[in-house]
Protein backbone atom coordinates (compact mmCIF):
# COMPACT_ATOMS: atom_id res chain seq x y z
CA UNK A 1 0.00 0.00 0.00
CA UNK A 2 1.39 3.77 -0.68
CA UNK A 3 2.30 6.04 1.53
CA UNK A 4 -1.01 8.20 0.69
CA UNK A 5 -3.43 4.95 1.35
CA UNK A 6 -2.07 4.06 4.38
CA UNK A 7 -2.73 7.77 5.95
CA UNK A 8 -5.92 7.49 4.09
CA UNK A 9 -6.42 3.92 5.65
CA UNK A 10 -5.55 4.88 8.87
CA UNK A 11 -7.83 7.86 8.92
CA UNK A 12 -10.69 5.98 8.22
CA UNK A 13 -9.68 3.40 10.44
CA UNK A 14 -9.56 6.00 13.82
CA UNK A 15 -12.62 6.88 12.46
CA UNK A 16 -14.30 4.36 12.01
CA UNK A 17 -13.07 3.15 15.54
CA UNK A 18 -14.37 6.01 17.42
CA UNK A 19 -17.42 6.05 15.46
CA UNK A 20 -18.04 2.26 16.68
CA UNK A 21 -17.47 2.90 20.18
CA UNK A 22 -19.53 5.86 20.24
CA UNK A 23 -22.53 3.86 18.80
CA UNK A 24 -21.72 0.92 21.30
CA UNK A 25 -21.74 3.18 24.42
CA UNK A 26 -25.00 4.77 22.91
CA UNK A 27 -26.67 1.02 22.24
CA UNK A 28 -25.53 -0.06 25.33
CA UNK A 29 -26.90 2.77 27.37
CA UNK A 30 -30.43 2.27 24.76
CA UNK A 31 -30.31 -0.97 26.19
CA UNK A 32 -29.35 -2.99 22.67
CA UNK A 33 -26.72 -4.33 21.24
CA UNK A 34 -24.35 -3.29 18.46
CA UNK A 35 -24.72 -4.45 15.29
CA UNK A 36 -23.74 -8.12 14.96
CA UNK A 37 -22.77 -8.33 19.00
CA UNK A 38 -19.71 -9.82 19.68
CA UNK A 39 -18.33 -8.44 16.00
CA UNK A 40 -16.36 -6.20 15.27
CA UNK A 41 -15.92 -2.92 12.87
CA UNK A 42 -16.42 -4.84 9.66
CA UNK A 43 -19.55 -5.81 10.42
CA UNK A 44 -20.75 -2.56 10.22
CA UNK A 45 -18.37 -0.42 8.03
CA UNK A 46 -18.85 -0.61 4.45
CA UNK A 47 -15.95 0.15 2.20
CA UNK A 48 -17.61 -1.62 -1.07
CA UNK A 49 -17.90 2.22 -3.19
CA UNK A 50 -14.25 2.80 -2.38
CA UNK A 51 -12.27 0.68 -4.87
CA UNK A 52 -8.85 -0.23 -4.43
CA UNK A 53 -8.39 1.97 -1.60
CA UNK A 54 -11.77 0.73 -0.12
CA UNK A 55 -9.97 -2.90 -0.32
CA UNK A 56 -7.25 -2.46 1.67
CA UNK A 57 -9.04 -0.39 4.34
CA UNK A 58 -11.42 -3.91 4.36
CA UNK A 59 -7.90 -5.86 4.93
CA UNK A 60 -6.73 -2.94 7.59
CA UNK A 61 -9.99 -3.07 9.27
CA UNK A 62 -9.71 -6.93 9.36
CA UNK A 63 -6.70 -6.95 10.92
CA UNK A 64 -7.63 -4.43 14.03
CA UNK A 65 -11.02 -6.57 14.46
CA UNK A 66 -8.62 -9.83 14.87
CA UNK A 67 -6.33 -8.23 17.02
CA UNK A 68 -8.62 -6.32 18.95
CA UNK A 69 -10.63 -9.98 19.77
CA UNK A 70 -8.65 -10.09 22.80
CA UNK A 71 -5.26 -10.65 20.67
CA UNK A 72 -5.82 -13.98 20.68
CA UNK A 73 -7.14 -17.15 18.57
CA UNK A 74 -7.74 -20.17 20.26
CA UNK A 75 -6.49 -19.17 23.32
CA UNK A 76 -3.13 -18.43 21.86
CA UNK A 77 -1.64 -14.86 21.96
CA UNK A 78 -0.77 -13.33 18.27
CA UNK A 79 1.00 -10.27 19.42
CA UNK A 80 3.28 -12.68 22.06
CA UNK A 81 3.80 -15.26 19.30
CA UNK A 82 5.04 -12.71 16.42
CA UNK A 83 7.15 -11.06 18.90
CA UNK A 84 8.61 -14.56 20.01
CA UNK A 85 9.04 -15.56 16.73
CA UNK A 86 10.66 -12.11 15.58
CA UNK A 87 13.34 -13.17 18.50
CA UNK A 88 13.63 -16.51 16.92
CA UNK A 89 14.77 -14.74 13.51
CA UNK A 90 17.43 -12.54 15.71
CA UNK A 91 18.60 -15.74 17.13
CA UNK A 92 18.73 -17.57 14.12
CA UNK A 93 20.50 -14.84 11.76
CA UNK A 94 22.92 -14.41 14.53
CA UNK A 95 22.37 -11.11 15.38
CA UNK A 96 20.79 -11.01 18.81
CA UNK A 97 23.65 -12.00 20.51
CA UNK A 98 25.42 -8.55 19.07
CA UNK A 99 25.53 -4.71 21.26
CA UNK A 100 22.71 -3.76 18.96
CA UNK A 101 21.33 -6.55 16.32
CA UNK A 102 19.57 -3.42 14.32
CA UNK A 103 22.81 -2.08 13.16
CA UNK A 104 24.39 -5.36 12.31
CA UNK A 105 25.56 -6.05 8.96
CA UNK A 106 26.23 -9.33 6.78
CA UNK A 107 28.96 -11.61 8.07
CA UNK A 108 29.82 -8.68 11.31
CA UNK A 109 31.62 -6.87 8.55
CA UNK A 110 30.13 -3.60 9.59
CA UNK A 111 28.08 -1.74 12.05
CA UNK A 112 25.42 0.68 11.03
CA UNK A 113 25.92 4.16 12.19
CA UNK A 114 23.41 5.94 10.13
CA UNK A 115 20.45 5.00 10.60
CA UNK A 116 18.55 7.48 8.28
CA UNK A 117 18.15 4.20 6.00
CA UNK A 118 19.53 0.67 4.79
CA UNK A 119 23.12 1.21 4.96
CA UNK A 120 23.53 -0.15 1.15
CA UNK A 121 20.91 2.93 0.42
CA UNK A 122 23.11 5.64 2.15
CA UNK A 123 26.36 4.35 0.80
CA UNK A 124 27.97 3.80 4.14
CA UNK A 125 28.49 0.16 3.16
CA UNK A 126 28.07 -1.90 -0.25
CA UNK A 127 27.76 -5.36 0.80
CA UNK A 128 29.87 -8.47 0.98
CA UNK A 129 30.90 -10.79 -1.86
CA UNK A 130 29.39 -14.27 -1.13
CA UNK A 131 31.09 -17.74 -2.18
CA UNK A 132 30.72 -19.21 -5.95
CA UNK A 133 28.44 -21.72 -3.96
CA UNK A 134 26.62 -19.57 -2.18
CA UNK A 135 25.69 -17.63 -5.32
CA UNK A 136 24.63 -20.47 -6.50
CA UNK A 137 22.69 -21.54 -4.02
CA UNK A 138 20.19 -18.38 -4.46
CA UNK A 139 20.65 -18.95 -8.47
CA UNK A 140 22.86 -16.16 -8.79
CA UNK A 141 26.29 -15.97 -10.55
CA UNK A 142 30.03 -15.90 -9.16
CA UNK A 143 30.82 -12.60 -7.84
CA UNK A 144 27.53 -11.91 -6.47
CA UNK A 145 27.16 -9.64 -3.29
CA UNK A 146 24.90 -9.98 -0.21
CA UNK A 147 23.94 -6.31 1.50
CA UNK A 148 22.03 -8.24 4.55
CA UNK A 149 22.00 -5.66 7.37
CA UNK A 150 19.55 -5.22 10.59
CA UNK A 151 18.41 -7.80 13.34
CA UNK A 152 16.36 -9.26 10.10
CA UNK A 153 19.71 -9.65 7.58
CA UNK A 154 17.21 -7.49 5.05
CA UNK A 155 18.54 -7.25 1.63
CA UNK A 156 18.86 -3.51 0.08
CA UNK A 157 15.84 -4.73 -2.33
CA UNK A 158 13.43 -6.35 -0.29
CA UNK A 159 13.94 -3.13 2.13
CA UNK A 160 13.30 -0.76 -0.65
CA UNK A 161 10.14 -3.13 -1.19
CA UNK A 162 8.94 -2.87 2.20
CA UNK A 163 9.90 0.63 2.82
CA UNK A 164 7.83 1.68 -0.32
CA UNK A 165 4.85 -0.32 0.77
CA UNK A 166 4.43 0.50 4.61
CA UNK A 167 6.26 4.04 4.13
CA UNK A 168 9.13 3.76 6.47
CA UNK A 169 10.68 6.87 7.68
CA UNK A 170 14.27 5.33 8.82
CA UNK A 171 16.28 1.87 9.45
CA UNK A 172 15.16 2.34 12.57
CA UNK A 173 14.51 -1.14 15.12
CA UNK A 174 10.81 0.36 14.72
CA UNK A 175 11.00 0.39 11.01
CA UNK A 176 13.12 -3.26 10.83
CA UNK A 177 10.75 -4.68 13.18
CA UNK A 178 7.79 -3.95 10.71
CA UNK A 179 9.26 -4.87 7.86
CA UNK A 180 10.14 -8.40 9.24
CA UNK A 181 6.45 -8.73 10.45
CA UNK A 182 5.14 -7.34 6.88
CA UNK A 183 7.11 -9.88 5.29
CA UNK A 184 6.28 -12.97 7.87
CA UNK A 185 2.18 -11.69 6.48
CA UNK A 186 3.71 -11.93 3.04
CA UNK A 187 4.74 -15.21 3.36
CA UNK A 188 2.18 -16.65 5.02
CA UNK A 189 4.18 -16.91 8.05
CA UNK A 190 1.71 -14.44 10.29
CA UNK A 191 -1.33 -16.59 10.10
CA UNK A 192 0.49 -19.54 11.44
CA UNK A 193 1.77 -17.82 14.31
CA UNK A 194 -1.60 -16.73 15.21
CA UNK A 195 -3.00 -20.15 15.56
CA UNK A 196 -0.12 -21.49 17.03
CA UNK A 197 1.80 -23.33 14.53
CA UNK A 198 5.35 -22.78 15.09
CA UNK A 199 6.41 -25.50 12.23
CA UNK A 200 3.97 -24.24 9.85
CA UNK A 201 5.48 -20.59 9.99
CA UNK A 202 8.68 -21.94 9.94
CA UNK A 203 7.98 -24.10 6.73
CA UNK A 204 6.64 -20.51 5.12
CA UNK A 205 8.79 -17.93 6.77
CA UNK A 206 11.97 -20.10 5.62
CA UNK A 207 11.37 -19.30 1.72
CA UNK A 208 12.92 -15.71 3.60
CA UNK A 209 15.11 -16.43 6.11
CA UNK A 210 17.64 -19.02 4.97
CA UNK A 211 18.61 -19.84 8.13
CA UNK A 212 15.51 -21.30 9.56
CA UNK A 213 15.36 -25.78 9.53
CA UNK A 214 14.75 -26.72 6.22
CA UNK A 215 15.66 -23.77 4.11
CA UNK A 216 18.33 -25.81 2.66
CA UNK A 217 20.32 -23.32 0.99
CA UNK A 218 23.73 -24.00 -0.49
CA UNK A 219 26.53 -22.41 1.71
CA UNK A 220 23.89 -20.55 4.06
CA UNK A 221 23.66 -22.55 8.01
CA UNK A 222 21.07 -23.66 9.10
CA UNK A 223 19.23 -23.99 12.95
CA UNK A 224 18.02 -26.75 13.90
CA UNK A 225 13.93 -27.15 15.01
CA UNK A 226 14.85 -28.08 18.32
CA UNK A 227 16.91 -24.41 18.83
CA UNK A 228 13.62 -22.77 17.03
CA UNK A 229 11.08 -24.29 19.33
CA UNK A 230 13.22 -23.71 22.72
CA UNK A 231 14.60 -19.68 21.43
CA UNK A 232 10.68 -19.56 20.56
CA UNK A 233 9.72 -20.85 24.39
CA UNK A 234 12.06 -18.72 25.83
CA UNK A 235 10.94 -15.43 24.31
CA UNK A 236 7.18 -16.11 25.37
CA UNK A 237 6.10 -18.07 22.51
CA UNK A 238 3.05 -20.83 22.43
CA UNK A 239 1.90 -23.33 20.47
CA UNK A 240 -2.25 -24.25 20.06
Amino acid sequence: MSGARVIVGVALLGFAALAYTAYARQAQGEGAAPPEEGGGVSDWLDTSGLGDIGAEISDLVREVDFMNSNNTQSGVSVDANVRAFLEVIKRCEGTAGQPDPYRVCYAYSHTVQNMADHPAVTGEWTGVRLSDQQCAGVGLGPGCVSTAAGAYQTIKPTWLAKKRQLGLPDFSAASQDAAAVQLLRDRGAFNRLAAGDLAGAVSAARREWASLPGANYAGQGMRTMAQVAAWYQDAGGTTA
